[in-house]
């Protein structure tokens, strides 16, 4: 086994058997995958797909009337997305808040077994940005948070078990897209917002009650999910602020360590006992040791690039290498270790949302409802395949699980795979 293969597969094992015990083997359980950093056991993926042609087209469900940038989770047979129906431009300027519902379809064949409404909050978002975060599991209850305000629990048979609201107004652009996470017993919730009314919060996943509060009043607008890692066999939580990178204790949101930052920007990774971060739009991308303790600026940022090219998606990280969306249509490759770049290369309309995940046996994966690339994980770029589904790839992040591959868009949901 390679030492990019085997690298991500340990990550893979030690991060699941940590965070999602009760979870099943293979599931996709929430934003980018079970170790919340694009990392899949899967070998043998398809390397070719097309709408056009039906190639590797399990199966496609129709989404019209709804918007939702939310990535599918998988959980077992089913897999699950959250969707809000599309308003009209009279609507959106009259700051009517529409429907929001949670859908499950079967991942055999994509069959619609349920579809729950939940009560929306009553927070105008605008600009179809109601169902952006995406939905985590433990395998019992699917947890799933709204533009709107509302928080959500839902069994797998698709009844509402309890539903909250945290009452706005919120100072958010372009307004709540953080996924939430699960520790323990624990919903996480993160609220980075401008003119320091930010919020860090952990509701009881069992009633949606408020066990813990962090105030967060130095943080401005923060669109990244928060991290969950060991460092030393003990349990962290990297967040990503507007103007700090810090760890915290996942069980209070009490801080570990912190070292000034860059601005919002992707969701962090880690590897190799780094964490990399990046803002998006052309600016600072830096790692950091994560064993440190306090202000951690001068002892355990290990290098900066002070502009490092970059949009909406977040990195992957495979062995020794971060892979990245440089903007629509270009990737890069740098070396974990220091910072330098590997190599940089243009893949002609890969979306800037695609952000990439990796495989077992050493791909890894731009995939969106656009067009998609599988490259060759190792030090200069090798395209092993391509993808068409014919959208805008103004969707969602893919999920993983079982051999296949979903995402999703305003218009369909796919299911991709090698047919029999």
């Amino acid at each position: 086994m390679s030492r990019t293969i085997s690298s991500a597969v340990t990550v893979l094992a030690s991060c699941t058997a940590f965070l999602l015990a009760s979870v099943h083997a293979g599931d996709w359980p929430g934003w980018r995958g079970p170790t919340g950093m694009g990392l899949s056991d899967e070998k043998d993926l398809p390397l070719t797909w097309d709408k056009k042609t039906g190639e590797n087209v399990v199966w496609r469900v129709a989404l019209a009337g709804t918007t939702g940038h939310s990535s599918p989770i998988v959980c077992g047979d089913r897999v699950i997305i959250t969707t809000a129906v599309k308003q009209t431009n009279e609507q959106e300027k009259a700051k009517e808040v529409p429907e929001h519902h949670m859908a499950c379809y079967q991942v055999a064949d994509g069959k619609l077994l349920w579809k729950t409404p939940v009560p929306p909050g009553k927070e105008p978002a605008g600009y179809a940005i109601y169902a952006v975060p995406t939905p985590v599991t433990d395998g019992k209850m699917i947890y799933a948070w709204y533009g709107s305000g509302a928080i959500a629990a839902v069994d797998l048979d698709g009844k509402l078990v309890w539903r909250k609201e945290r009452p706005g107004p919120y100072d958010l652009n372009p307004g709540i897209c953080t996924s939430p996470i699960l520790y323990q017993d624990t919903v996480i919730l993160l609220c980075d917002q401008g003119r320091g009314k930010g919020w860090l919060q952990g509701l009881d996943k069992a009633t949606g009650e408020v066990k813990w509060e962090q105030k967060r009043a130095k943080m401005g607008c923060n669109n990244t999910t928060p991290l969950l890692i060991q460092v030393n066999g003990k349990p962290q939580m990297v967040i990503l602020g507007s103007e700090i990178l810090q760890g915290l204790d996942p069980a209070n949101g009490e801080p570990i360590w912190w070292c000034k930052s860059l601005g919002f920007g992707e969701s962090p990774v880690f590897g190799s006992g780094l964490v990399y971060v990046d803002k998006a739009g052309n600016e600072l991308a830096m790692a950091v040791d994560p064993a440190g303790q306090g202000d951690v600026a001068q002892t355990h940022v290990k290098w900066r690039i002070p502009k490092s090219a970059g949009d909406y998606s977040s990195a992957v990280i495979a062995g020794d290498c971060i892979y990245k969306v440089r903007k629509e249509g270009s990737i890069a490759c740098l070396k974990l270790a220091a910072g330098e770049e590997v190599f940089s290369g243009e893949l002609p309309g890969v979306s800037k949302l695609a952000s990439p995940f990796a495989t077992a046996d050493g791909r890894i994966y731009f995939v969106s409802t656009g067009k998609s690339y599988v490259i060759k994980a190792g030090p200069a770029l090798e395209i092993l395949g391509k993808g068409d589904l014919g959208g805008s790839g103004n969707g969602s992040s893919p999920a993983v699980a079982q051999g296949r591959i979903f995402v999703r868009d305003f218009e369909y949901f796919y299911c991709l795979g090698k047919k029999q």
